[in-house]
């Protein structure tokens, strides 16, 4: 690569596919100083760079979750109601979800994510990761398990058959716990 941030940006809008997703999180694991440049891409919100990038990113962060620092995690959540595509929003939350959220976000974070639950638009993946992020805050603060259970239940009737499938398993735990 030329220079390697232009040439990173050349690789990701190259094709879309698992191959070369794998190929630019190996270059980032490989070069971590490219891992904020692979960030920017991906708040940039740019069709379809950031669609791509974070896609790598999430990778990244699987394979090396302590690259993820509370400032990432902090642009991530303050950027998710201004991503142009869906995919932004559920790489985001499966990202998100795998972290420990920063207090001084968190209240702001389950927000977004009630929001993105009782939201008809919102993809079936996202709400399922909003779910897991909802569930997950519940068992800090279990005042929350009312209503994760009134939100799941209140989507219900229009929900698609993987949604209901996943509420129905959350709504019997949740019923264990409270």
């Amino acid at each position: 690569m030329k220079n390697t941030v232009e040439g990173l940006e050349e690789v990701i809008l190259s094709e879309m596919s698992r191959a070369n997703t794998d190929f630019v999180r190996d270059i980032v694991l490989s070069t971590p100083s490219l891992f904020d440049r692979l960030f920017e891409m991906v708040i940039a919100n740019k069709e379809p760079l950031s669609r791509r990038a974070i896609w790598s990113l999430d990778y990244c962060t699987e394979k090396k979750p302590d690259l993820l620092t509370d400032y990432h995690k902090t642009q991530l959540i303050n950027n998710l109601q201004h991503f142009s595509h869906q995919g932004l929003i559920r790489h985001s939350l499966r990202i998100l979800a795998r972290y420990e959220i920063p207090e001084t976000i968190s209240g702001m974070f389950l927000n977004i994510c009630f929001d993105l639950l009782l939201n008809p638009k919102t993809s079936i993946a996202s709400k399922a990761w909003c779910i897991d992020i909802i569930y997950k805050f519940s068992q800090k603060e279990p005042e929350l398990k009312p209503e994760l259970i009134t939100a799941i239940e209140f989507q219900q009737e229009n929900a698609s058959a993987g949604i209901k499938n996943k509420s129905r398993r959350m709504l019997r735990k949740l019923y264990l716990e409270i």
